[in-house]
């Protein structure tokens, strides 16, 4: 399929989609995977929006550096958080434009409360994850894809995250733990769309490599893809790249040819995630 046309159907859509990137797994490149797709996706042409739902706040410094970096006369200050859209029942005018066609929703410390809001604020189990999708949606009206980054390990986190969302992508690092994780969490997936009538779907699992030329992680991407399918593994592998990690010191920049190196694989990434959107909405 033309990569212009699966483009243009994400930037061109009624509504937005809403992806959350999960595992149960910490450390296993959500964040990274999260910011980055979105970044390139917003040089697509693509108008994107990151929720970030983990109070440890990681897409948030990132994105915000980000914003700093391409605008040094910037001076980054937040007022409203996540918790505070929650509380006062609306994201409407939460999001913050990074730069053209990325926005953040960000977060803050503060969403550590998230839990202690759910119980306080339901009577019966079902509407413990039924918080956050009243206050996504209307965003599908402004953006074209949403992408929620979620903590390693929150039942009332990731509940909200996948009723909320139309697919899920698992970042997949290539160790066992990752594995199991991704196993665990599509496990629950599909309890949450039993029990939630969910009309969603795995866009794929995206595999980061621990260590590029190491016999470990061939054989646990081969793992994946007997446990999974080979088809929803991506064709794509994020190779292991320092470069990544400075991201969450500088925000991300395409200066260099380190950085050039990094956005050349996530700009195949995003090409990828298009066209599996593409197949997925048109099959």
């Amino acid at each position: 399929m033309n990569e212009q046309k699966t483009i243009d159907n994400l930037a061109n859509r009624r509504k937005g989609l809403v992806i959350t990137v999960g595992n149960y797994k910490g450390g296993a490149g959500k964040t990274s995977n999260s910011i980055l797709i979105a970044y390139q996706l917003s040089k697509l042409g693509v108008k994107t929006l990151v929720i970030d739902l983990d109070p440890q706040t990681n897409a948030t410094k990132a994105l915000l550096l980000t914003k700093s970096a391409n605008d040094p006369n910037n001076i980054n200050t937040v007022d409203k958080t996540i918790m505070y859209g929650v509380s006062n029942q609306s994201f409407r005018d939460l999001p913050v434009k990074i730069i053209n066609n990325l926005y953040l929703l960000p977060s803050f410390t503060d969403f550590q409360d998230f839990p202690k809001y759910v119980y306080q604020h339901t009577n019966r189990s079902y509407d413990e994850a039924l918080i956050l999708k009243p206050l996504i949606d209307p965003l599908k009206d402004t953006f074209d894809i949403i992408l929620l980054d979620v903590p390693p390990m929150s039942k009332e986190v990731t509940e909200n995250a996948v009723v909320a969302s139309d697919y899920t992508l698992i970042s997949f690092q290539t160790q066992e733990r990752s594995l199991t994780g991704a196993e665990n969490y599509i496990s629950d997936l599909l309890k949450y769309k039993d029990t939630y009538s969910l009309d969603i779907d795995i866009l794929g699992i995206l595999p980061v490599l621990q260590n590029k030329n190491g016999s470990v992680d061939t054989a646990m991407l081969e793992a994946a893809k007997d446990a999974f399918g080979d088809d929803l593994v991506f064709k794509t592998v994020i190779p292991h790249m320092e470069r990544i990690k400075r991201f969450d010191i500088t925000g991300i920049t395409d200066r260099d040819r380190f950085d050039k190196k990094v956005m050349e694989k996530y700009k195949l990434v995003a090409s990828e995630f298009a066209q599996r959107v593409y197949e997925s909405e048109n099959s």
